[in-house]
């Protein structure tokens, strides 16, 4: 435990020397000059903004729970996307640590099973990629249109087309049922030995996760609705860009900014440090110069934009993530106290 704290600390510690070098390239006295333009009633529209985007997804997300459980409250699963948000944004290279934590969190709060818990973590995540795939087309359009990007680019739209196409391929394996994953998995069962003698409950699971998941997309009310939320998310994304660089006395069209939102969704999609600090900062900043925003403003907007949904996203949802730890291991402890006094 101790040795990934470590690594976690330094892997931070390094992004955050990226963004020094950065910064210092751009000029701290262009950074702070942009600063002291900063319209503060803007910038409180766009705090709003990153707040109802992160709602947005806990309702998307109570779309799939509540065919479990209708009596969960929307500010229970709103807590904890936050408590899994901070754990992504803390997780190098997969950043899929906060599904595992949303999933338990539902097991451990409501008692709804790992696997069907799992499967409304996937639907949900389903959408978001469906969207942002839609996104990053639409913004690569008009790139080729508008635009004469970089080399770099295409190198960037090439990964991501790969592990798009690996996603897609899992995606309709479980939807589909295909027998390559279910092969995969009985084959890992029969040659880890840790596993071996729980292969017939880990098959079980993903057989029952697999109907949930397959049950859920093919439910055209709750998908109409899934994806009227998740276009939603990505609308309040378009406007929260175009508010904070107003705030900063810089008006970027919304072509421009939809594009800036497409690289963006490219750029988090690489492996490394956590939440991509440094490297995301250094690209966008990148990104809005390439689109014309004053280096100065490109970095300001980059830095306050991770203000908030990096740093305060990830500083309120570790403090949630403590205090439902806490509750969790004081209710264990009144079960055990309370089973040895029955005992």
């Amino acid at each position: 435990m101790k040795k990934e704290a470590f690594q976690l600390i330094g892997l931070l510690a390094v992004g955050i020397l990226i963004i020094f070098f950065l910064f210092r390239f751009i000029g701290f006295d262009e950074i702070y000059s942009s600063l002291r333009e900063l319209n503060i009633y803007y910038y409180l529209i766009v705090i709003a903004l990153v707040i109802g985007a992160s709602f947005l997804w806990a309702l998307r997300w109570r779309v799939f729970v509540k065919k479990i459980d209708p009596k969960i409250k929307i500010k229970d699963l709103f807590k904890m996307m936050l408590v899994g948000q901070a754990v992504n944004n803390l997780t190098p290279i997969v950043k899929m640590g906060g599904e595992v934590a949303r999933v338990y969190l539902l097991k451990e709060k409501f008692k709804i099973k790992v696997k069907e818990g799992f499967a409304t973590v996937a639907t949900d995540l389903t959408l978001e990629f469906i969207v942002d795939i839609v996104i990053v087309t639409v913004a690569v359009i008009l790139m080729m249109i508008f635009t004469s990007p970089p080399t770099v680019v295409y190198l960037m739209i090439l990964v991501f087309a790969l592990v798009s196409s690996l996603i897609v391929f899992i995606i309709l394996e479980i939807y589909l049922g295909y027998s390559k994953l279910f092969r995969m998995l009985l084959w890992l069962c029969k040659h880890i030995k840790s596993i071996k003698s729980r292969e017939s409950e880990i098959l079980e699971k993903y057989t029952t996760f697999r109907k949930n998941f397959k049950r859920s997309l093919q439910d055209r009310r709750m998908f109409g609705e899934g994806m009227a939320l998740s276009f939603s998310r990505k609308g309040l994304d378009v406007l929260k860009y175009y508010l904070l660089l107003l705030a900063l006395g810089h008006h970027l069209s919304f072509v421009n900014i939809v594009i800036a939102i497409g690289l963006s969704i490219m750029l988090l999609l690489i492996p490394g440090i956590p939440g991509n600090v440094g490297v995301y900062e250094g690209g966008m900043a990148a990104v809005f110069i390439f689109l014309g925003v004053p280096s100065g403003v490109a970095g300001t907007a980059v830095l306050l934009d991770r203000l908030v949904w990096y740093w305060g996203i990830t500083g309120a949802g570790s403090m949630l993530g403590a205090k439902y730890g806490m509750d969790i291991i004081s209710r264990r402890a009144h079960k055990e106290g309370y089973s040895t006094k029955k005992g």
